[in-house]
């Protein structure tokens, strides 16, 4: 009996739980950068399909008008592009279709199988480490307006909120609503709430405080 128990906690100790959503650290441009607003046109492009979703979500949000997916491939039917766009021929359709901006999103995904131990008990779910890279040029020059950067430091399970989650990081602080490093709480982006939380201005200090504080 005591063996069994023993062998029983050997095997429960293999399996190992992952948190749903990545614990995130990032890096960006910082609060110099105007973020984007109503008055700018944008083209999204990217190669990973949760990642592109994610960040033309929250440009939405922002009031960021994008040029669809349906119009740049219009665009590239009538310029006669039928073979993999490149770089440049983004930037020839942006121009094309009135873009002020071209942004970038370049991710990254790792799967982690689960243990032999998990598979033997059928409580093996994927794990993953991912990493997203967004960068904003202007349309007309090329120059990099913005950039963003965010990767999980740990293993996570729910890969299309990850990738949400490491977006929206990554955007809050190429446009200054937080500093680089880890994230920590409260979090500018809740998970599951689909919203970004900007910080709150430090309260106005009163004539008392005022006249306090330059003693």
């Amino acid at each position: 009996m005591g063996l069994a128990c023993a062998a029983l906690i050997v095997t429960l100790t293999g399996c190992h739980v992952y948190n749903s959503y990545p614990a995130i650290q990032t890096d960006g441009s910082g609060s110099s950068v105007k973020s984007p607003n109503s008055s700018t046109k944008a083209v999204v492009w990217g190669t990973r399909p949760e990642a592109i979703q994610s960040l033309t979500t929250w440009l939405l949000k922002r009031g960021v008008t994008l040029v669809d997916d349906v119009k740049m491939n219009q665009l590239a039917s009538d310029a006669l592009l039928r073979h993999s766009l490149s770089n440049t021929d983004i930037f020839k359709l942006a121009k094309i279709a009135g873009a002020k901006q071209v942004i970038f999103i370049d991710a990254d995904m790792s799967p982690w199988p689960g243990s032999d131990i998990e598979n033997i008990f059928g409580q093996s779910r994927i794990a993953y480490t991912a990493s997203v890279f967004n960068r904003a040029l202007d349309g007309e020059t090329g120059e990099i307006q913005w950039t963003g950067k965010a990767h999980s430091t740990d293993k996570f399970t729910n890969l299309k909120e990850g990738f949400h989650q490491l977006t929206c990081q990554a955007l809050a602080t190429a446009w200054g609503l937080r500093e680089p490093g880890l994230t920590a709480a409260p979090t500018i982006c809740p998970p599951g709430q689909n919203v970004m939380v900007s910080p709150e201005p430090p309260p106005a200090l009163s004539g008392t405080a005022k006249a306090d504080s330059n003693r």
